[in-house]
């Protein structure tokens, strides 16, 4: 069984893997086939299945910094059943910038796309600010792709972004003769829309405004003080201070904790994700762009960062009083109660500090966040159906796995996709879980959590590389899906092989001593 089991799995992880490595190379080659300029008077080519937009001001041109490829690229998609190439790229324009435009001509027909020059028929909404990467910033929250397909967009100089941004660097050479073929649009640059959102958030918007101002009026050393503080508070929301978390589990605690933590992560992240696409709540900086401290996309309600830091302060808290007994000690329980409180509220005042969630939005999260640990903390406790049987059960893990890969089918989010992949991962490595208590010296569970860490960033940069070659979405997509399976399995089962290998190699040698 055990030898059947882990064969299954590479042999998925193999196929998967040389399946994504000829698909990519073969639509590689075909794309580079179709990479011919046809002149607009040609005959309208049997093959092309897309429309762009070229949508011009001054110097610079709409663009937009995708979610998936996290490259930038023209407006422009597919071109629909029943639909004409012209109202697919005003369509496409409308859904991914939220601009209303007119075709104005045929520039030309470049691969398998028509290239329209089109004009704006209002003001584009333009942010008084630059963002991070000294582009200007347009206002399209609002947009019904943003967020799920558009992380930003942007006006852009052609002469000012390198050629490697861009998703199609081949055609960079072409974005001049486009921007002198298509006429001008008029912006409108602004630098409050208060107006725009309701009474609430008008409100924290002028306390937040007044709270940065007072930080900023502080002396230099206050001020790097502060800024020290924000950065460790917010740490518990970063992708990589989750990743450290999750070796320091496995080294600690071993493969049936990392389970226990697995299901509060994709739990988490699932319902953050599920809630901020589906009330759709601009973040306070969309609204005045002076408040933005640090980078940001998609949207404000919930709190990501405030959720998984109530979260895990939540566990930790639990956990500490269980088993080190510190409610015995009151004294120490509640410094310790002080220190995990102070924590959850500094995380949702930096988030506030970086214009990125309004208060009502943290406030909201540290709510959701005890409601999900007592609900852990009662599952954890329960007889009925305790949490440890639960999480070694392959059932629980397939509909798990079901659920989510059905709402990703039905929301489709890239996030969602890449959960799915991580729980098929899970579900096909549990019964390798070893279900007792293990024994291991601290030096063999730091090298098992090491050897852990190692092949994730392996796998991460293999898989960051691969993505970042490609152009074509649904690749990328495919390409992220298969490196979240893989590194999650090899989180799963590496820990879980180590534990039971080195458990029985210290049982012979203890028995062979005795």
């Amino acid at each position: 069984m055990f030898y059947n089991a882990k064969t299954s799995i590479y042999s998925v992880w193999l196929l998967s893997f040389f399946f994504l490595l000829f698909s990519s190379s073969s639509y590689a080659v075909s794309e580079r086939l179709t990479q011919k300029e046809i002149a607009p008077e040609e005959i309208v080519p049997e093959d092309i299945v897309g429309s762009v937009c070229v949508i011009r001001h001054d110097d610079k041109i709409v663009m937009l910094s995708e979610v998936i490829t996290q490259k930038l690229s023209l407006p422009g998609g597919y071109i629909d059943a029943g639909n004409t190439a012209e109202e697919a790229a005003v369509r496409e324009a409308l859904e991914e910038t939220g601009l209303v435009v007119s075709i104005d001509k045929l520039l030309q027909y470049r691969g398998r796309a028509a290239i329209y020059s089109c004009v704006a028929d209002a003001p584009i909404l333009v942010s008084s600010r630059v963002d991070y990467r000294n582009y200007t910033v347009v206002a399209s929250w609002f947009a019904e792709h943003f967020g799920k397909e558009v992380k930003r967009v942007y006006l852009i100089n052609p002469d000012k972004m390198n050629s490697d941004e861009y998703r199609y660097p081949d055609d960079t050479k072409l974005l001049a003769k486009w921007i002198k073929n298509t006429p001008n649009s008029e912006i409108t640059v602004y630098s409050d829309l208060s107006d725009k959102v309701n009474a609430l958030h008008r409100f924290e918007l002028t306390l937040m405004n007044d709270f940065q101002q007072w930080v900023k009026s502080q002396s230099n050393t206050v001020k790097s003080l502060f800024d020290v503080t924000m950065t460790v508070v917010n740490l518990p929301g970063e992708a990589y201070f989750l990743l450290f978390v999750t070796i320091v589990v496995i080294a600690l605690y071993g493969p049936m904790a990392l389970l226990q933590l697995l299901v509060m992560l994709v739990g988490v992240i699932f319902i953050s994700s599920l809630l901020k696409y589906g009330i759709a709540s601009p973040r306070p900086f969309y609204i005045v762009p002076e408040l933005q401290q640090t980078n940001a996309y998609g949207f404000s309600f919930p709190s990501g960062h405030t959720l998984m830091a109530t979260v895990l302060w939540g566990m930790l808290w639990c956990l500490v009083r269980e088993k080190n007994g510190v409610a015995k000690r009151p004294k120490n329980s509640l410094l310790f109660s002080l220190f995990i409180v102070l924590m959850i509220i500094g995380q949702a005042i930096a988030r506030v500090w970086y214009g990125v969630h309004y208060m009502s939005d943290t406030i909201a999260s540290i709510i959701l966040g005890i409601v999900v640990v007592i609900l852990w903390s009662k599952w954890h406790h329960s007889t009925e159906i305790p949490l440890k049987n639960s999480i070694v059960s392959k059932w629980f893990w397939l509909g798990t796995t079901i659920f989510v890969g059905v709402i990703a089918s039905v929301v489709q989010l890239p996030d969602h996709v890449y959960l799915f992949s991580a729980l098929l991962a899970i579900f096909l490595s549990i019964e390798l879980v070893p279900k007792n208590s293990l024994r291991l010296s601290v030096f063999n569970r730091c090298v098992t959590a090491l050897i852990t860490l190692i092949g994730i960033v392996v796998i991460g940069y293999f898989v960051s590389s691969l993505a970042h070659s490609s152009t074509v979405s649904l690749i990328v997509v495919a390409i992220n899906s298969i490196g979240s399976f893989v590194a999650v399995g090899w989180m799963v089962i590496v820990p879980s092989l180590l534990y039971k290998k080195l458990a029985n190699k210290a049982c012979f040698l203890k028995a062979k001593f005795d």
